[in-house]
């Protein structure tokens, strides 16, 4: 038998270099754009080894860097925050109108925005002794529903309030069977990625951390994937323990709106004044971002001005911290009354409120995004109701499905269009930012 020894040797070579280059080149798993300080955008792709892939705009290409390492067994003994990916980044170059991964084209801000998703608290919630949501239902918890509605609606940008892992605790239930749980990869992937994958993949993103997110909770993965920062292993929530609080920074969206955001995370709900004098500090610096003659909207988490409603309370208000630390920060003309709009989640529900004392701004919470409502709210009138002392209610709405925002200005009629998970108009709310003041019209 004749053997042609070269063209043997040839493909064995081949073969030994294609399963190199397999074994060296990362998959890209899942990529999204964040806009982070002074409107800057920022590329984000995971991948399953510390290799980064290369963008292209069709006349550059423009290598990612390593922003954190994957972790392995050894690194990291406690599964319940083990990321065995990496994530790369990089900032959008200036001047490229378009960026493309694997041959995509990915999201880019346009330059006037003027169609914003508002989405918040989107995790399926599997906390023990007592909630546990039926992730494993589409109805009950919907967010691939909400991300895939929000997707058609084409939005030039998405806001998201905050709380993205809820599967903190070991589901014992049917309908969560066989969830994941705990603050690693496993969770943020069942909780955040695949859920809105088709969404990240298509809307640039402003996201806001909540307390979801703080570090004795998922902070870890926050500062991994989402934070706008560059990455510090020392201010990324590594330890628990620890206590790390972002500045604030801004994001200008067209030539009359400007976003403050604001990252109240650390807040202790049980424990009002713990941190409360870091809070100031970072509300103040909140007046060297203000852009004179622009309409001003405060974007956090935690909501000052809102109302909540349970079986066991009953009605009680906003978030003490956040107002205290608004109220004391030494600003002249006071820093409540340069805002417009605050927009918040944490609430689970859709509330619209404005009060009866001048000078405050517009409340909203968008808190419907997917994870366990809030109780049922009862058909009570809420005018002159405190929220906080000396803030008392003039004119609210809520509404309690699923669901999420759309805002937009057209014909220079600001309106927030409220819609289930379906996509489907529940309510209008138009708003007059000169007057606080809105009216809500049912569908």
């Amino acid at each position: 038998m004749y053997f042609n020894y070269r063209r043997m040797t040839r493909c064995f070579l081949l073969v030994i270099l294609t399963t190199t280059c397999s074994h060296v080149l990362a998959r890209n798993l899942y990529s999204y754009v964040l806009v982070g300080p002074n409107n800057q955008e920022i590329v984000r792709t995971i991948v399953d080894n510390n290799t980064c892939p290369v963008l292209n705009s069709g006349v550059t290409s423009y290598p990612m860097t390593l922003r954190v390492g994957k972790e392995n067994n050894s690194q990291y003994s406690e599964n319940q925050s083990f990321f065995p990916v990496a994530v790369c980044e990089l900032n959008w170059p200036t001047n490229t109108p378009r960026l493309m991964l694997d041959g995509r084209l990915l999201p880019h801000l346009p330059s006037a925005v003027k169609k914003v998703a508002i989405i918040g608290d989107t995790g399926c919630r599997i906390k023990a002794p007592f909630a546990y949501q039926a992730c494993n239902d589409v109805a009950k918890w919907p967010l691939k529903q909400v991300s895939l509605a929000i997707v058609k609606d084409k939005p030039d940008v998405l806001i998201h309030v905050g709380d993205y892992l809820y599967r903190e605790s070991r589901c014992i239930t049917l309908g969560c069977q066989g969830s994941v749980h705990g603050y690693g990869w496993d969770s943020w992937q069942a909780d955040v990625f695949q859920p809105m994958q088709a969404m990240m993949a298509s809307v640039p993103m402003v996201l806001v951390r909540g307390n979801h997110e703080s570090c004795q909770r998922a902070g870890k993965g926050w500062y991994r994937f989402f934070d706008p920062y560059p990455y510090h292993p020392g201010q990324a929530c590594i330890n628990k323990r620890e206590t790390v609080i972002d500045n604030p920074y801004s994001v200008v969206i067209n030539q009359h709106t400007q976003w403050l955001i604001f990252d109240s995370a650390e807040i202790k709900e049980a424990h009002p004044d713990l941190n409360l004098s870091q809070f100031i500090q970072k509300m103040a610096a909140l007046q060297r971002l203000l852009k004179p003659h622009y309409q001003h909207w405060l974007l956090l988490h935690h909501p000052s001005l809102g109302y909540a409603y349970s079986r066991l309370l009953a009605w009680n208000g906003g978030t003490y911290e956040v107002y205290q630390a608004i109220q004391k920060t030494a600003i002249q003309p006071p820093l409540m009354g340069q805002f417009d709009l605050f927009l918040q989640g944490h609430i689970h529900t859709f509330e619209i409120s404005n009060y009866q004392e001048p000078d405050l701004p517009i409340n909203v919470v968008s808190g419907m995004g997917g994870t366990q409502l809030e109780d049922r709210f009862p058909e009570n009138n809420l005018i002159g109701y405190a929220v906080e002392t000396g803030v008392h209610i003039k004119k609210q709405v809520n509404d309690q499905q699923f669901g999420y925002l759309i805002y937009t200005e057209e014909s220079n009629a600001p309106q927030f269009i409220v819609k289930d998970a379906q996509g489907i108009v529940q309510q209008i709310c138009h708003v007059s930012f000169e007057n606080k003041e809105f009216s809500c019209l049912k569908q």
